[in-house]
Order: structure tokens, then C-alpha cells, then sequence
């Protein structure tokens, strides 16, 4: 994945779609089975950590953001501040995880967006996010 600057085993975005130009992306991420988060949480029952889930969205915001402002894809966006972050139904491995992220304001250095977490055109969570960058 080339869209973040995050090696293989900590990407959580496979493609990253344009919804909106300079308003709303959308990125997807098939979660496979044999990621070595599943066979720890929780052994038997493996299901999505909820802070990945914030992770897919940070990392669809953080693209979309660098995308936006014409900056190169390996350029490192950090996530700043999560607010308001709801779980409404658990992730499961082998499902396809799709999260909406829609810029709320940016204010050069940080910019705000809420992201919407779907599996299955269903809501499993939702939330704001504050993202950050080295000024230019």
C-alpha cells in the first residue's frame, strides 16, 4: 500500500477512493484472518481491536488529507486526537472493512475529520478525528 507512509504489517488501508474532491474519501481494508492481532484477541473468538478500527479510519484520513494537499504519499500524518469514537458492532476477521472520512475543517497543520466505520453497508462505529502534520 502505497497511499501511507506504514510498512506492510501496520497498514490498515488497501485502496483509498475519492468521494468528494477536497471533502470525502473512502478506504477500504479486507482484514485477513492471519493477522497476528486475530489470534490474540480474543483466542477462539477473534474479533477487530477497536483502536485498529481507529487506526483504519486515521490512516484513511491521513491519505486523504496528504492526497488533498498535494503531498506525497509517504508523507507522515499523525493522529492527534480522537473524539466522540462509538462502537456499535464487532469486526470479524475476513470482512471488508470500509470507512467514510469527511474533512470537517483544516486549519493548516491539523485538520479535523469524522469518519464513519461500515462492514457490510452497516454501521460499527463512528467518531471525529484530529490529524496532524509538520507545518510547511
Amino acid at each position: 500500500m502505497t497511499a501511507t507512509p506504514h510498512g506492510p504489517g501496520f497498514s490498515f488501508l488497501d485502496r483509498l477512493d475519492i468521494v468528494e474532491p477536497n471533502k470525502r474519501a473512502r478506504g477500504v481494508k479486507w482484514l485477513n484472518p492471519d493477522s497476528a492481532f486475530f489470534a490474540d484477541h480474543f483466542p477462539g473468538q477473534p474479533l477487530m481491536p477497536g483502536v485498529l478500527l481507529i487506526e483504519c479510519a486515521a490512516q484513511a484520513a491521513g491519505a486523504f488529507w496528504a492526497q488533498m494537499t498535494n503531498r506525497p504519499p509517504t508523507t507522515p500524518v499523525y493522529l492527534a486526537g480522537v473524539q466522540q469514537f462509538r462502537f456499535m458492532k464487532t469486526v470479524l476477521p475476513g470482512q471488508t472493512v470500509e470507512v467514510t472520512v469527511s474533512l470537517e475543517k483544516d486549519f493548516g497543520s491539523l485538520a479535523a475529520f469524522e469518519a464513519v466505520v461500515e462492514v457490510d453497508q452497516t454501521v460499527v462505529a463512528q467518531g471525529k478525528l484530529t490529524m496532524s502534520r509538520a507545518a510547511t
